[in-house]
């Protein structure tokens, strides 16, 4: 094999065994009544590995941790209370018999402790004031992304649902910990989900024209020796 062959092999042999890693991909945000409004291409299956809805249990599973606040539920905030509206069972405008998660401060950030990261991460904003901060974190705790949204908040606290949103991240590199904040009073969310991500990235086109021009040397190479 000659000198010109074997360094198109090697390259081409680099570029094919080389998976690039996507850039993140915000989905959101979006309004949410209840889990069928997870949004289309946002898990691989449609659905997620793992969904809180806090109607149950005093705290978050699916090996999550949160950084602040707590579940609350019949008893607490009865009237004000903000679920995701089909919690109860009925979409019907009003989230008050439903459960969330809530912190006074107005700040949350869940985080996975497993080691196999999620690429796909999100939760539901049902409550709270001003603009509303949304961030992810991977692996090294490096900020994949932040973003403020204002205009969200309806200035309600009786359990509306019309302003409930959606805030999810993708990213094939995995997704350590999600943060959401609102600049007004305190804040309420649910649905924390996560899972797999819907699709595998797609080569960039640089790599792709890449791929290309290392088939065509080999080609030549080939032509020449023969």
């Amino acid at each position: 094999m000659n000198k010109i062959r074997f360094t198109a092999l090697f390259a081409l042999t680099a570029f094919i065994g080389t998976s690039a890693v996507a850039a993140p991909v915000l989905f959101g945000p979006s309004s949410y009544l209840s889990d069928a409004d997870i949004p289309a291409g946002f898990y691989q299956g449609g659905a997620p590995a793992f969904l809180d809805n806090f109607e149950d249990g005093p705290g978050i599973g699916g090996g999550l941790t949160a950084s602040a606040g707590s579940r609350i539920g019949v008893g607490v905030f009865d009237g004000i209370r903000d679920s995701v509206d089909g919690d109860d069972g009925a979409i019907d405008g009003s989230g008050v018999t439903g459960s969330s998660w809530f912190n006074g401060a107005g700040v949350v950030q869940f985080t996975y402790t497993g080691s196999d990261l999620p690429t796909a991460f999100g939760l539901v904003w049902t409550d709270g004031g001003g603009s509303i901060t949304f961030e992810a974190f991977d692996g090294s705790d490096t900020l994949l992304l932040s973003q403020t949204f204002s205009g969200i908040p309806d200035g309600s606290f009786g359990g509306g649902t019309a302003e409930d949103r959606f805030f999810g991240l993708t990213f094939d590199g995995g997704i350590k910990s999600i943060f959401i904040s609102n600049s007004g009073g305190g804040i309420e969310v649910d649905h924390v989900q996560y899972g797999t991500m819907f699709a595998a990235p797609i080569p960039e086109p640089d790599t792709w024209a890449l791929l290309i021009a290392g088939l065509g040397l080999i080609g030549v190479a080939v032509r020449r020796r023969s």
